[in-house]
């Protein structure tokens, strides 16, 4: 066992629930491959009793190539029923990634956002989607690690040969959903200058000499955004995000 590993273990060892928890279940938990151990950090934070239960054992592990799903058995200190109850999570952890909503902006003013559109294999069709990614991160006010297809596809649509952010600003973070996972996710907003661009933002024949990679970038007016928010977008995380631009100080969107 690493010294990382043994360090996340002498906390998990810290639990009761943990201490009740079958040894081979736990035997199983240590040799999960090394990159689980961002997940293995949050579950070492878990506590005994959370609010109106009391976490007794972990009794099942469910995993694929991503995600995981540990089985806690927990009793009401209410009723005093004894059942089980689960959460999904990122192998890499609660904070996986982040989201980051893009404008366009002219003259000091936000003319476009962009949006992707691909199949999702989970609900098995295709939906609009906030640009995002396990590995995205932000540095020095620069996204780091953009999807290169996402970054090309933006290119394409403004005849640029290179992306730059004129600012990156920290909306906080976005839970999806509660009830069924402990993901959380960093959200920002990222503003690209077209003042030096001609006024025809988008490409119209870009098309016919490139073709996407499993992702199509669409770059909407923001006269349109109302109709993509009340009849279009499902995303949470761009549902949230743009909530948040619309209430802070340093945007001004007109919709």
């Amino acid at each position: 066992m690493t010294e990382e590993r043994q360090a996340i273990f002498s906390k998990l060892q810290k639990h009761s629930w943990f201490k009740a928890t079958d040894p081979k279940l736990i035997d199983e938990l240590s040799n999960l491959a090394e990159d689980y151990n961002p997940f293995l950090s949050d579950l070492s934070e878990r506590p005994d009793e959370i609010g109106e239960l009391d976490v007794l054992k972990l009794v099942k592990i469910g995993h694929g190539h991503y995600m995981i799903m540990p089985v806690f058995e927990v009793r009401s200190n209410i009723t005093n029923q004894i059942f089980t109850y689960e959460y999904c999570s990122w192998k890499t952890g609660r904070n996986p990634g982040m989201r980051v909503l893009i404008f366009l902006e002219r003259d000091g003013e936000i003319t476009h956002f962009v949006i992707t559109n691909s199949y999702k294999f989970s609900v098995a069709h295709s939906a609009y989607d906030s640009v995002g990614g396990l590995y995205l991160h932000i540095f020095e006010n620069k996204i780091v690690n953009l999807p290169k297809k996402i970054e090309n596809e933006i290119r394409f649509h403004l005849g640029v040969e290179k992306i730059e952010f004129k600012k990156v600003t920290d909306l906080g973070r976005c839970h999806p959903d509660y009830g069924m996972s402990n993901n959380q996710s960093d959200l920002f907003a990222a503003t690209i200058d077209i003042s030096h661009l001609p006024n025809l933002v988008v490409k119209e024949d870009f098309r016919t000499t490139h073709k996407p990679v499993g992702v199509e970038i669409k770059i909407v007016p923001i006269s349109e955004l109302r109709d993509y928010i009340l009849n279009q977008i499902e995303d949470n995380y761009f549902l949230s995000g743009i909530s948040r631009v619309l209430v802070h100080p340093d945007f001004s969107l007109q919709i």
